[in-house]
């Protein structure tokens, strides 16, 4: 996350305090979860681009970004490079992809939520930096 929020109202400054303390929200998912996996968010959204919109809901949960509508699509957390907010709109990236999942929230405060709890899920799911210290191989002189 980089600090910057999409919108300053109250509702979206407190969830950024909550976050940064290590807190999700969480919230009842509208279809079955697997097991194991807590829901964090669910909005109405519009998904795509002008004459492809769909119409459905977009579900954050620990493991996935999930898009629930016509036609449904499922991202691991560990795909997402990065979410970003476009006044009402939250603009997820793919790794390895030039490709965007565009998700129009019906309010600039609803996309800057959104984008806060993708943001920390998809920290959450990276594996942790190489460092050499904390790496089992260490090189010894002999």
């Amino acid at each position: 996350m980089d600090g910057s929020l999409c919108s300053d109202d109250p509702a979206t400054t407190e969830l950024a305090a909550r976050l940064r303390r290590g807190e999700l929200p969480r919230v009842k998912a509208p279809d079955p979860l697997a097991p194991g996996d807590e829901c964090h968010f669910v909005t109405p959204v519009r998904f795509g681009r002008r004459r492809a919109d769909q119409y459905g809901h977009m579900v954050l949960t620990s493991g996935w970004l999930k898009f629930r509508g016509t036609v449904d699509v499922s991202v691991a957390w560990s795909e997402v490079a990065d979410a970003q907010c476009a006044r009402r709109e939250m603009v997820v990236s793919l790794r390895d992809s030039r490709r965007l999942f565009r998700f129009l929230c019906h309010s600039e405060a609803e996309a800057g939520r959104g984008v806060l709890i993708a943001q920390h899920l998809t920290q959450s799911a990276q594996p942790p930096p190489a460092d050499s210290e904390t790496s089992p191989f260490h090189h010894v002189a002999l």
